[in-house]
């Protein structure tokens, strides 16, 4: 989510839900109070990091945790606040810090993305505002993270303020604060904005386990059972989804019908196609490249571990609930191909810069760590929701970021709601398009990149 409109001091513009935490935090849970740190997770408009900034202004040695699950949003707090980073007041993730547009390599550890409890162990703090994530699951991630890392610090006494809108609020939201705090209790409401004070992490909860599930699909024609892990807030959780699966068998039946052979060649006689064999022009990068641009669970991206074995293969995502939850798929798909004797399917090459690793997970904002012109297949289920809310322009920065890594003659294989038209807009950015499936629901559309 973009950051907030400034106002005329220059400091970002408090929403309802921001202005009900910080009233919460200090009327009901009584402020920073000692001069200890506090710690903000996913400030959606860089209120929570400024009014936190104020307030532990006169605490000499207080500082600030901003942290963010999304990539951009991290990114737009660090160029926000550079000099509350330098004077050491505002804490961010390393990765945050690093400038986007390949000023690095995209293997950099120094661009790893921090896990919350990590980032937050080294915080004092007995204070973290935040918002209230839109899944049970995400809720209860970010709880029992910053419960392991309030019990490695010895903070007994911390306290979570996290605000969100009344209508999207549950009861069910309290019960799963209540598995982590030992109290929770709700404040009072802020035109059409509550929060919810969870107090004394619970002795004992740790880090969730990944969700489990399986994706049934036809790879070249084969049937297959792929293992799914779902972490966090992560979009289907570890089920998968219809589009996806839409998407998945318009593709599969391209490559099974030879549409795309396995000497880089297309039937048409266009290059380059999906081939396999990892051969490429020297002068337009290293070997055949398909990436999963937003990859979630990683249901996309193991796929494309598995249809194209001799490919290099980037799953990239905004979301660090995706990054880690297409980790742990991958290295479940990799373990049922050590039980089952087969070939590895990829999951075991996802560790390290060294080992120049066949598939890389990478947390990033659309691609921006990608070349241009380095990318033969882009697959994309993008999102169509801000918060709650539709929105159908979210697409249009990642058909560009797509239509920028592709090299001539690649395609952008896209899914989308079906009431929602994009052939239009597909054209527009990317290259000439066409209909590769349709349901009641969902549209597959494929264009090619000239």
């Amino acid at each position: 989510m973009p950051a907030s409109t400034p106002d005329s001091s220059g400091a970002p513009t408090a929403d309802q839900t921001d202005r009900v935490v910080l009233r919460t935090a200090e009327s009901e849970a009584g402020g920073p109070g000692c001069p200890c740190d506090v710690i903000v997770v996913d400030d959606a408009t860089g209120a929570l990091t400024t009014h936190s900034l104020q307030a532990l202004a006169e605490h000499e040695g207080a500082r600030v945790f901003s942290w963010s699950s999304s990539c951009a949003r991290a990114r737009e707090i660090a160029e926000q606040f550079t000099r509350e980073i330098a004077d050491g007041r505002l804490v961010v993730p390393s990765g945050a810090r690093t400038a986007p547009g390949g000023a690095a390599p995209a293997s950099d550890p120094a661009l790893e993305p921090v896990p919350l409890e990590e980032f937050a162990s080294s915080a004092d703090a007995h204070l973290a505002l935040g918002r209230l994530p839109k899944s049970l699951a995400g809720l209860e991630d970010r709880a029992r993270r910053l419960a392991l890392a309030a019990r490695g610090s010895g903070r007994d006494d911390l306290e979570l303020v996290a605000g969100g809108r009344v209508k999207h609020m549950t009861r069910q939201q309290n019960e799963v604060l209540g598995r982590v705090f030992t109290e929770v209790r709700a404040s009072l409401g802020l035109g059409k904005s509550r929060a919810l004070i969870a107090t004394g992490p619970r002795p004992g909860p740790d880090l969730m386990q990944p969700a489990e599930g399986t994706a049934a699909i036809t790879i070249r024609g084969q049937a297959h059972e792929l293992p799914l892990r779902g972490i966090g807030g992560v979009f289907g959780g570890a089920s998968a989804d219809a589009g996806s699966l839409l998407l998945l068998q318009s593709l599969d039946e391209a490559l099974a019908a030879g549409e795309f052979d396995t000497e880089g060649t297309r039937s048409d006689g266009s290059l380059p196609g999906p081939h396999v064999t990892g051969q490429a022009d020297p002068a337009e990068g290293p070997g055949y490249c398909a990436v999963d641009l937003g990859c979630g669970n990683g249901l996309l991206t193991a796929y494309l571990t598995l249809a194209l074995p001799g490919a290099r293969v980037i799953a990239s995502d905004d979301d660090l609930d995706a990054v880690l939850s297409t980790r742990a798929t991958l290295d479940a798909l990799a373990s049922q191909a050590a039980r089952d004797g087969s070939a590895p399917a990829g999951g075991a090459d996802v560790d390290g810069p060294a080992s120049a690793p066949r598939v890389q997970v990478m947390w990033d904002d659309a691609l921006s760590r990608h070349a241009d012109r380095s990318a033969d297949l882009v697959l994309l289920n993008p999102p169509f929701h801000d918060g709650t809310a539709i929105d159908a322009t979210l697409v249009h920065g990642l058909l560009d970021a797509a239509a920028r890594v592709l090299r001539p003659g690649g395609e952008l294989w896209m899914v989308h709601n079906s009431h929602l038209r994009y052939r239009a807009e597909l054209e527009r950015r990317v290259g000439p398009a066409r209909q590769r499936a349709r349901d009641r629901r969902f549209t597959v559309l494929s264009a090619h990149r000239v």
